[in-house]
């Protein structure tokens, strides 16, 4: 019932003091009993929240490879088109480029944003 040292193992981990406790309270409860089963429902709070950052970050990365993917899709798309008058194909290219810097915009924005973001939040999961 604790994390223990890294590269230790399981039989070598030493019980968190709350294991180690004895009483009773002054209602005759067992106060033991009591600490230990809020004790787990705390560590089950951290870890879930812990597993929550991590998604959350694996996200903001996906959305940040997904813009680049995307705006390389629309440079591609600008010369796709063919045989068309070429006030239209010019149309279409200067389209297909707006679409691509906005979404390299964006990416590079949500860059800023996030990047306070997941160091704060990476130094937070290492703890």
């Amino acid at each position: 019932m604790s994390e223990g040292e890294a590269g230790q193992s399981k039989g070598n981990q030493t019980l968190s003091w709350i294991w180690k406790m004895q009483g009773i309270s002054a209602t005759g409860e067992v106060l033991a009993d009591v600490l230990c089963i809020e004790w787990c429902k705390a560590r089950a709070c951290v870890h879930h929240w812990t597993e929550e950052v991590q998604l959350l970050l694996e996200e903001m990365w996906c959305v940040r490879e997904f813009l680049l993917w995307h705006a390389t899709w629309w440079d591609e798309q600008a010369g796709r088109r063919t045989g068309l008058p070429d006030a239209v194909s010019e149309g279409i290219k200067a389209y297909a480029k707006c679409q691509a810097s906005l979404r390299r915009n964006l990416q590079i924005a949500f860059n800023n944003m996030w990047v306070v973001i997941e160091f704060s939040a990476t130094a937070e999961v290492q703890l």
